[in-house]
């Protein structure tokens, strides 16, 4: 676990997560424990919201660009014309 940087006074680039094992009733006034994870050893993850993980998740790969247009068609109703007869074809083998 990287830490506080003493030199700036704020938190290093190096810090990527925290990791903490503890007792789930320490945590029962911080968030709802799920009941099977009651009185038990947890590990509780920590991630920064600003992660890399989350600039790749917006990465064009993803589809995210393509989610800022879905349902803007403010134009005339689209319909879809008559597909006409299927056309019969030869079989192949």
């Amino acid at each position: 676990m990287a830490g506080f940087s003493s030199k700036e006074n704020e938190f290093s680039t190096q810090m990527v997560f925290i990791r903490k094992t503890l007792q789930s009733k320490l945590l029962e006034k911080i968030l709802e424990v799920p009941l099977p994870l009651k009185n038990r050893l947890v590990e509780i993850i920590v991630l920064p919201i600003n992660s890399e993980k989350k600039e790749e998740r917006d990465s064009p790969k993803s589809g995210a660009a393509l989610k800022r247009f879905a349902g803007a068609w403010v134009g005339e109703l689209l319909a879809r014309e008559d597909q006409g007869e299927y056309e019969t074809r030869e079989e192949l083998f």
